[in-house]
């Protein structure tokens, strides 16, 4: 689903990636077009020079350039105009360069850009700062940019491809990141490519033994248009990645995920991936119960956890105060009487509920397409079954409603073409089961109430 979204992320942070060398710069002047001259000062002494100004790091593979040079003793090193860094992981160019060698920092100003030479990734903004990676200051290489800079990604061509794909592009008010194994951005946090969008007050890059790419707002959203569509919000939407693999996507804080036909809302939610394939739905709430809309059903429950290995729908479980809606069946409609004796008020929809419920389904061929049928509901715990059909009375279908309460509700179904309720089967303990039957010839013009989910009332006659 979102599986490049690490392929943004992990750019990014590589931006510092750099092994730490083992002693510091010493400069060596190579070039000036106008001779320079020094001046004492205190105990030290500055230099200044002008026009195309080369440097080096004494033995090493480290150039710094720029049109103008002044050295105050020989610790901060301060370019001015086409200002330029490189060495063998990273090219940076600003319209001015500060380096100051107690700490091993370039102070990069006006128009920076910063060009990672392995992978080929670049940032730029108005303001970047490039701590270099030197034993004894720092083990990892770091960057700070601010006032709004862009990180742009380029993906490989895949072989046999004759253009280049589209970029990731990655904007942000301010970011850090340290090595390539961490980098945090906030601000008004933009995540492009495509059809892909990822919006949020922050971002946070880990590398683990799982990746971790958390958005952060109110909310944070993740979105994708076209064929594979989704729509992720939440305070936080996390991504699990094995390197550009996505394992998990959760929603934390008034989470939502769209996907296709299925909408589940709860303050958590969490997908489960393998092989790109999505496996496992778990939500959960504390206040309201979380709810799953998939295909016409619509579940309810404390907590909700769905498995769907190779995307297909298997199990349903559902963990206090479960409801289970069936979808409307078009060959089970049961039109009810209004006050006018017509049949002209809504349909009764086919529901469940329990402490406790269990779903079971298996795949069914109808005519030549796979589909997921509903083959069993188990319901425990104050568990009450309400169900509607028509059924043929004198030659004439008859709307029939049935209502039971019991300790266990077991439903089955038919499997096939013809769906629809099989057997209905109830226990409870040392009590009775209770519930009602009504068909047409109970239905009077001005109505019959059903007893509200969860009572158990008998049938009223004027």
């Amino acid at each position: 689903m979102v599986c490049l979204l690490g392929a943004v992320i992990l750019p990014v942070a590589a931006l510092a990636a750099q092994k730490a060398p083992a002693r510091r710069c010493q400069l060596d002047v190579l070039s000036v077009d106008r001779e320079g001259y020094y001046e004492d000062f205190q105990a030290g002494v500055n230099y200044f020079a002008g026009g195309n100004v080369r440097m080096r790091c004494r033995n090493q593979p480290v150039f710094l350039d720029g049109d103008s040079l002044a050295s105050y003793n020989q610790e901060v090193i301060w370019l001015i105009t086409k200002a330029r860094y490189r060495d063998e992981t990273i090219d940076l160019s600003a319209d001015t360069l500060i380096y100051r060698k107690n700490d091993e920092r370039l102070e990069m100003r006006g128009n920076v850009v910063a060009r990672n030479l392995e992978n080929g990734s670049t940032l730029e903004g108005p303001w970047v700062d490039y701590l270099r990676a030197v034993q004894g200051i720092r083990d990892s290489a770091e960057v700070v940019a601010q006032q709004r800079p862009t990180v742009t990604y380029r993906v490989l061509r895949a072989p046999g491809d004759s253009t280049d794909p589209a970029p990731y592009v990655v904007t942000t008010d301010g970011l850090r990141s340290r090595g390539s194994s961490w980098m945090q951005g906030w601000g008004n946090v933009e995540i492009d490519r495509d059809a892909l969008h990822g919006r949020g007050d922050s971002v946070l890059y880990v590398r683990s033994e799982e990746d971790l790419v958390t958005l952060a707002g109110m909310p944070a959203t993740l979105k994708q248009s076209g064929t594979d569509s989704f729509d992720v919000s939440g305070t936080h939407v996390r991504l699990g990645l094995d390197g550009e693999v996505l394992r998990q996507v959760d929603a934390f804080g008034s989470g939502r995920v769209n996907r296709g036909t299925v909408a589940v809302v709860a303050d958590s939610v969490v997908l489960g991936f393998a092989d790109g394939d999505l496996v496992s739905t778990r939500a959960w709430d504390h206040a309201t119960p979380a709810r799953v809309l998939a295909d016409g059903f619509d579940v309810r429950g404390d907590s909700i956890a769905i498995d769907t290995p190779g995307e297909r729908l298997r199990e349903l479980r559902v963990f206090r105060r479960g409801v289970l809606m069936q979808p409307l069946d078009a060959t089970e409609l049961v039109p009810l009487p209004d006050s006018t004796g017509t049949d002209s008020l809504p349909p009764i929809r086919n529901t469940m509920t329990g402490s406790a419920i269990v779903a079971t389904f298996a795949d069914h061929d109808s005519a030549g397409t796979v589909v997921s049928r509903l083959t069993r509901i188990l319901a425990t715990g104050s568990a009450t079954a309400l169900f509607a059909r028509s059924v043929i009375r004198e030659g004439a279908p008859s709307p029939t409603i049935n209502y039971t309460r019991g300790d266990t509700i077991i439903v089955e179904m038919h499997v096939g073409d013809s769906t629809g309720v099989r057997e209905v089967r109830a226990y409870r303990g040392s009590q009775p089961v209770d519930g009602v039957q009504l068909e047409r010839a109970s239905l009077r013009p001005h109505g019959t109430a059903l007893p509200a989910r969860g009572t158990a009332e008998r049938e009223r006659r004027p």
